[in-house]
């Protein structure tokens, strides 16, 4: 009975023990839990209020339900339920297997502290006292959270503000992942919820592997970027602010080898977008979206660098981006179109896109060294960009147009244009020491303004340019060129110098450049190459007129090697205007084409020119009161504003030539050399206004030379030939040497043939010196002059035909005997109305007194008198008579007129013979003369000629007809009225004993 007894407590007590025991694994594990949770928070900082909280040790499940915890700095949590599932088979195999993990209805403060370490609930994340791993191994069947908040905040960091913001997890649900099953695909479903914005995301994780992968769908619709400001952080991001809208696919996978690779396919949109990075730049725009496909490797482990490519459209609207005194950057809006690939290494990032961008209304300032702007752009082509410690490069090759284009580089150049449409390459380099922009392509322009200040402003209606152009932005804006230009309506003004000049088209084919010169203080400028233009104008501003006008200009051989030496190997020119006049259309010089080899300008003060011809030309001058006319008028221009110049120059504008030349040129003087100059033209003119009356003699068929004019070698004669058809009859040639600029006075010695030249129009030459004009007359004879320190001495020997003086009641002048200048004229005049002058010409053009109107009144006195005295003599006398005797009864028809072997002009010994005809055929006015120029064997032989027959013929018969023009022109400028004067078929003679000569035959039309 004892031992029934004690079974029976025995086994009372045993089930009583198994009672305790259950119902200690029953009721005793919710206070281990409890207290186990607040033990352990309580140690890393926390206090925890547990609401309630159910452990089944059977079923292996834990929940708490209300819990709050207050953890340093007044961090918080509350979460309303969290629930734990248990698996306890995998014990026995060191494995710990959540079934599940539910949270739901939680607010939790996360952040980093001072030491920019990860905290939750102000607790630092990983906890300090952690051991190192036991072996065993974690497992989890899910993961499920329900509206959970996390509250993120971040103290002030240095210059990173602080940080606080909230993201809400509508929803997060994890499948099973296990340590021991790390290659186990994870699914992965989450919603994240900011203010009205929401993120879902949809995919597999695989978080334990070797390899570690995420592959997921990304939809985001009105989701705060601020939610994303703990992760910019890591990017040197100090604020993330607008919304995001986003349906994309996103796979990222981190390699064994710490190679992390991502992809990123799908569109995104960013509004009202707002950035702020650690170095000062802000960036802000209303939208930015992308579509594409974009992959990242980044870290490789085999130590190559990291890429990012890219491949889709990317639209860009209202963007501002700023970062103080270095960029300020706004763009109405933008899209690309193209792939890029970026290459991330240690010490150096490359950029690489290729594809199309359009942009509206972009302005950048970068600093004090780049201005830019545009109404639109268009860029088609690649660009690579790299970036390393020393400078930044960005290299292009493609295609760019943009219209409203504005380029400047501050207090160095500035540039607009219309519309602007670039191809080729260019390389620039920013690095602390300037920037350097290189290009090589075509470039056309639209409207173009290029400023220089204080050196240059050339506008243009249109540019073509193709070749290479080198820029560099230091202490200088050195610059340098090598191509084709092509420019229409093209102008180019000079600060600070009288001068503009324009161009209806200009070209240029050769080198430019300005490059510091030795000192490295100023720029040295060089240019080489050919240039043409169409309507090229260089105009006098101060006066309003052209220094010179050209149609059609080609210049070769041009070498510009510093300001103080200009060369021009060839000019070609038509079209040419030279000294415009201010008040009419007409010009100093108008040719109709001009010539220059080897031309050179040294110092900007020693001109010379090789060979200079300009033909066709109608050469017009004036002298008035204020001197000779518009060339006065650009002499004084010059004058006044070279002078300007000097005191207004900046040291902006001087090259390092033109600074050396600004003290030195104050007493310098320039010189000029001509090698060889011929002038030929169909017209000349000249006007002395000041004279009464007007001095107006006009010319034509010039032909002039000079050879040898050197200013800078005023001792050395520079000689010259002229030949110049004057008036309607007249013929002036003249030879000789002359040094005008010879110390003491002029040198000269020259002599000239006067035939035919009219004297009424120099009447107010004759009515200075003397008081008279002249009404009528002819002279023709020959003039030699002679001057040796610019003392005169000269003689003029001369015929005057049909000479009249206009009628004056009040005006005579005694000439010698108390004879009148009227009465002793009428007593040399002759039955052949013909004067003989000869008078010497004397003076001393270095006298400050000297007068050219006591030199022509001396002149003329003194001619008068040896006429008056010769005529009258006894020998005079019987000549006279003698002259009048074989004159009266010789006829025309027997007479010709005889010229000089191969010559056309008339003879001084039949000048008398031809005036008594002329005489008489003004006596007689139905009398008609008839003219037969001829030619002779003599004349071939005196002319050399050459060639064939037929071409010799040609020229002899050329000359005949000079003949009958020169007896005609002679005769008609003695007042035969040419009608009556009838010139015949000219002829060849082959008889050897035929002379040179115009023969005559008087048909008197006689009344019976």
């Amino acid at each position: 009975m004892a031992v029934r007894r004690g079974a029976r407590w025995a086994l009372i007590a045993t089930g009583a023990l198994i009672v305790v025991i259950a119902a200690t694994l029953i009721i005793a594990p919710p206070f281990v839990v409890r207290y186990a949770l607040q033990h352990y928070l309580k140690a890393e900082g926390v206090t925890v209020d547990i609401g309630g909280v159910d452990a089944n040790v059977f079923t292996g499940q834990v929940s708490l339900d209300d819990v709050q915890g207050r953890g340093p700095h007044h961090r918080q949590f509350n979460i309303g339920h969290v629930a734990v599932d248990i698996d306890y088979r995998p014990l026995a195999d060191h494995h710990i297997d959540l079934t599940v993990i539910r949270l739901s209805k939680a607010r939790i403060d996360v952040g980093r502290n001072a030491d920019g370490q990860l905290t939750v609930a102000g607790v630092p994340i990983p906890l300090g006292s952690g051991g190192a791993s036991s072996g065993w191994g974690f497992g989890v069947g899910g993961v499920t959270l329900g509206n959970v908040t996390l509250h993120y905040r971040e103290p002030v960091n240095g210059d990173r503000p602080a940080v606080d913001e909230t993201l809400g997890i509508d929803s997060l649900h994890i499948g099973k992942i296990a340590t021991w099953q790390p290659s186990q695909a994870t699914p992965v479903r989450a919603r994240l919820k900011v203010a009205n914005g929401q993120l879902d995301l949809d995919g597999h994780l695989s978080p334990l592997g070797a390899t570690r992968r995420a592959n997921f769908a990304v939809q985001a619709k009105n989701f705060e970027m601020k939610a994303f400001t703990p992760l910019a952080r890591l990017g040197y991001i100090t604020r993330l602010e607008g919304r995001f809208d986003a349906d994309q696919q996103l796979s990222i996978t981190y390699g064994a080898d710490g190679t992390l690779q991502g992809r990123l396919k799908g569109q995104s949109s960013w509004h009202d977008a707002r950035m702020t990075a650690t170095d000062g730049t802000h960036l802000r725009g209303d939208t930015l979206s992308w579509q594409g496909d974009e992959h990242a490797t980044l870290w490789p482990g085999n130590g190559q660098p990291g890429t990012i490519t890219a491949d889709g459209t990317l639209r860009l609207a209202g963007i501002v981006a700023k970062r103080a005194s270095q960029l300020d950057f706004t763009q109405k809006s933008a899209s690309w179109k193209g792939k890029a690939k970026a290459t991330l290494g240690q010490t150096s990032t490359r950029v690489t896109t290729t594809g199309q961008l359009d942009a509206e209304k972009t302005n950048l300032a970068s600093g004090n060294w780049l201005d830019l702007a545009s109404d639109a752009e268009h860029l088609t082509g690649g660009l690579d960009l790299t970036l390393t410690p020393d400078e930044t490069r960005i290299d292009t090759d493609g295609g760019f147009k943009a219209s409203g284009m504005a380029f400047s580089v501050p207090n160095t150049v500035r540039m607009k244009s219309h519309a602007l449409d670039w191809t080729g390459k260019t390389t620039t380099r920013l690095a602390g020491h300037g920037t350097r922009i290189d290009t090589n392509g075509s470039l056309a322009s639209d409207q173009l303004v290029f400023d220089v200040p204080q050196t240059s402003h050339v506008t243009a209606d249109h540019v073509n340019w193709k070749g290479d152009v080198a820029l560099h932005s230091a202490h200088l804006f050195s610059r340098r060129a090598k191509g084709q230009l092509d420019a229409s309506d093209v102008r180019l003004d000079i600060p600070g110098a009288p001068i503009r000049m324009s161009a209806a088209h200009f070209g240029f084919d050769g080198n430019y450049a300005e490059q510091p010169d030795t000192s490295g203080q100023a720029l040295r400028l060089t240019l080489s190459g050919e240039a043409h233009s169409h309507k090229l104008d260089a105009i006098d501003t101060a006066i309003d007129a052209p220094w010179v006008a050209l149609l059609q200009t080609e210049a070769s051989g041009i070498d510009i090697n510093g300001l103080n030496s200009i060369n021009v190997g060839s000019l070609k020119s038509s079209g040419v205007r030279i000294l415009g006049d201010t008040n009419t259309d007409s010009a100093v010089i108008q040719a109709v084409s001009i010539k220059a080899t080897r031309f050179s300008l040294q110092d900007l003060l020693h001109y010379s020119v090789h060979d200079l011809e300009l033909d066709g030309a109608n050469i017009h001058t004036r002298r008035d009161a204020h001197g000779m006319g518009v060339i006065s008028e650009f002499v004084d221009s010059m004058s006044n504003s070279t002078g300007k110049t000097k005191s207004q120059a900046s040291p902006a504008s001087s090259s390092s030539d033109a600074a050396g030349q600004t003290t030195a040129s104050h007493s310098a003087t320039s010189t000029y050399a001509v090698d060889h100059l011929h002038l030929s033209g169909p017209a000349i003119a000249f006007v002395d206004t000041t004279m009464t009356p007007t001095v107006n003699v006009t010319g034509s068929k010039l032909d002039f030379t000079l050879d040898h004019l050197d200013t800078a070698k005023p001792d050395q004669s520079a000689n010259y030939t002229l030949g110049l058809d004057v008036g309607a009859y007249g013929h002036l040639d003249s030879r000789g040497k002359i040094a005008p600029f010879a110390p003491g006075g002029i040198h000269m010695d020259l002599d000239a043939w006067l035939r035919s030249l009219a004297l009424a129009p120099m009447s107010g030459y004759l009515n200075a010196a003397m008081g008279r004009k002249i009404s009528n007359g002819v002279a023709d004879g020959t003039l030699n002059l002679k001057a040796t320190k610019g003392q005169l001495n000269g003689v003029l020997d001369t015929t005057i035909t049909n000479f009249r003086l206009a009628n004056s009641a009040t005006k005579e002048t005694d000439i010698a005997y108390g004879i009148s200048m009227n009465t002793a004229l009428g007593l040399i005049r002759g039955q052949n109305d013909i004067i003989h002058f000869r008078t010497k010409i004397l003076g001393d053009v270095t006298n400050p007194y000297f007068s050219i109107d006591n030199l022509i009144r001396e002149a003329v006195l003194a001619g008068l008198r040896t006429a008056l005295l010769s005529n009258y003599s006894p020998v005079g006398l019987l000549n006279n008579i003698k002259n009048g005797f074989l004159n009266l009864f010789r006829s025309v028809e027997d007479r010709p007129a005889i010229f000089a072997k191969g010559k056309h002009y008339v003879r001084p010994e039949d000048r008398k013979y031809l005036a008594l005809i002329a005489k008489a055929m003004r006596q007689h006015p139905p009398w008609v003369l008839h003219l037969a120029g001829q030619a002779v064997p003599a004349d071939a032989k005196a002319m050399k000629l050459d060639g064939s027959a037929a071409a010799q013929h040609a020229k002899l018969e050329q000359l005949a007809r000079q003949r009958q023009q020169a007896v005609r022109d002679y005769l008609a400028a003695r007042n035969v009225n040419p009608a009556r004067l009838i010139g015949g078929n000219p002829s060849v003679k082959t008889n050897d004993q035929a002379k040179p000569a115009v023969k005559f035959s008087l048909n008197k039309n006689d009344k019976d």
